[in-house]
């Protein structure tokens, strides 16, 4: 479901979660468009703020990797465990900074 977040079942362990970014308008049932979210306690170096923003899952900041923005098989997605939808407009305006620079 569109900006909810999942644990990650994939082989990159260095992302726990994955947000899902797709429309669930879109029928394709064994894909999903994920921005994968890496822990911020954990980030070095300077981060742009419009493209990279913080959001808390489960009481941890979390950066969100919208340069990492991916396809990736449905069955990747694990457990669901919350939501962003009140984090949406910071969501998609670091998507729109990535592919307008905007």
């Amino acid at each position: 479901m569109q900006y909810y977040v999942y644990k990650n079942t994939g082989r990159i362990t260095v992302y726990p979660y994955l947000l899902d970014v797709q429309s669930d308008i879109i029928g394709m049932r064994n894909t999903r468009v994920v921005i994968p979210l890496f822990p911020l306690r954990n980030y070095k170096g300077p981060r742009a703020d419009r493209l990279t923003p913080v959001v808390t899952v489960e009481g941890e900041e979390y950066v969100v990797m919208t340069h990492e923005l991916a396809s990736i098989p449905q069955r990747v997605l694990g457990e669901e465990v919350c939501h962003l939808n009140h984090q949406r407009e910071v969501v998609k305006a670091s998507i729109d900074f990535l592919f307008d620079g905007i």
